[in-house]
């Protein structure tokens, strides 16, 4: 395989969906938009003529819909709605200058490096239509004009089984980030394979990232009796030999669907555990009960692994900007096995500035303007075929502004430097 599923290097992913922008008098023909203190882009200056004429129903929702609506839904974990013309309005001018910017929608990765499935980045044309609309006072069109509902990001076509944690769960009030672990039994007589999965949080306000792991159950059920209540304390990791990796959720991701003929193996007689992160930022506690989806191949698939390659040795040095260690972490594929490569997960902290996984001949992804508050999971448009002996070089820049040297850690003032593969033997 590609790299050992089991590690003594849990590293927790830090993920958030987390957005700031607020609502403004929409602007006029050649007026400039600021972009405000909390971007750091450039203002642009808006067409006079404003353009052809664009309307909500039929330009701006089928953009707002694909693109948008992940986060922008009520109780989602973007600050206001965007699924109707009556809460999409008032944020015409916002929405025009966040995409004019490119600071929405989030999309990190460079697209001369290599192409994804489920891109969000805006071509100029849908930009052009969003500063039109703000332009223009945002009309609202005919609603007969809307098109069917986008659900190829929210929701599985079809759900075999649905699951949620066993009782509601507080998080603890005098902690910011509480880490805790489910287990959660499918109670599966038979091995299936998952082809697909969609967390619901049931409280998305404070769910920061889940994540979902396999394990033995005896071996989870002796780690919860440990610690007196439902579940147990899991902050770098869920503390349990052995374990597997299905997936994880970040606000807005919506469902997952692996590629066509893969699937992760989930064993009969295991159970998974369920890592979640609350994070109380936003408020008190409230009890929280999410629930999973899954997928299961009813057709043969490829078996499929998720596992990481990292670099823990790096030392940041105190008040160093563009940090890149000397010589980028080297990864050698085993003799014997040729991976294909479907999808990516790379993750740093707050500090991390660029990260790039490359072969000597291909670059598989290059993120050069890292944003801790918008990671996700990328999917190759086409699979990456590896072979045994490749090098793979896994490289991360950092900004140090601090006064001390920064190392591998699991907080989020500490730094990581690590790619998730999804690949099959």
């Amino acid at each position: 395989m590609l790299v050992m599923r089991s590690l003594t290097v849990r590293p927790v992913l830090l993920f958030a969906c987390l957005l700031a922008l607020a609502g403004c008098p929409g602007p006029g023909p050649g007026q400039v938009v600021d972009p405000g203190p909390v971007d750091s882009g450039t203002p642009f200056m808006l067409p006079d003529d404003g353009g052809a004429p664009v309307t909500y129903y039929r330009d701006v929702l089928p953009i707002t819909q694909h693109a948008c609506a992940g986060c922008h839904k009520e109780g989602g974990i973007a600050p206001f709605s965007l699924e109707s013309y009556a809460t999409a309005k008032p944020m015409a001018s916002a929405m025009a200058n966040a995409t004019a910017i490119r600071r929405m929608p989030p999309w990190m990765p460079d697209s001369s490096c290599n192409r994804y499935t489920n891109e969000l980045s805006l071509s100029t044309d849908q930009i052009d239509v969003m500063v039109r609309w703000a332009v223009q006072g945002a009309p609202e069109g005919n609603p007969a004009d809307a098109p069917a509902p986008d659900t190829s990001r929210r929701s599985l076509d079809r759900v075999d089984q649905t699951l949620q944690m066993p009782q509601p769960y507080t998080p603890k009030a005098n902690l910011v980030d509480d880490y805790h672990c489910f287990i959660i039994d499918p109670a599966l007589t038979a091995d299936r394979f998952v082809t697909a999965y969609e967390v619901s949080p049931g409280q998305q306000k404070e769910v920061h990232h889940v994540l979902l792991y396999t394990a033995d159950k005896a071996a989870a059920m002796a780690r919860d009796a440990q610690e007196a209540g439902d579940g147990y304390t899991c902050f770098g990791g869920p503390d349990v030999a052995n374990v597997g990796g299905i997936g994880g959720w970040v606000p807005g991701l919506g469902a997952v669907v692996y590629p066509s003929g893969t699937g992760i193996l989930l064993p009969a007689g295991q159970v998974l555990i369920m890592q979640v992160h609350y994070n109380l930022s936003s408020g008190a506690p409230t009890a929280d009960q999410s629930h999973l989806k899954l997928q299961y191949a009813n057709t043969p698939v490829t078996t499929a692994y998720l596992t990481p390659i990292y670099d823990a040795t790096f030392a940041i040095p105190a008040n160093a900007m563009g940090y890149t260690p000397l010589l980028p972490y080297q990864y050698t594929v085993p003799p014997y096995t040729n991976p294909t490569i479907y999808g990516l997960l790379p993750h740093m902290h707050t500090k991390g500035k660029r990260i790039e996984v490359r072969t000597p001949d291909q670059c598989l992804i290059d993120i050069p303007a890292w944003d801790f508050h918008w990671q996700q999971q990328y999917f190759l448009k086409t699979p990456f075929h590896a072979t045994a002996g490749m090098q793979i070089s896994l490289k991360c820049t950092w900004d140090n502004p601090t006064n001390r040297v920064v190392r591998w850690g699991e907080g989020t003032d500490d730094e990581m430097c690590l790619n998730y593969f999804y690949y099959t033997l």
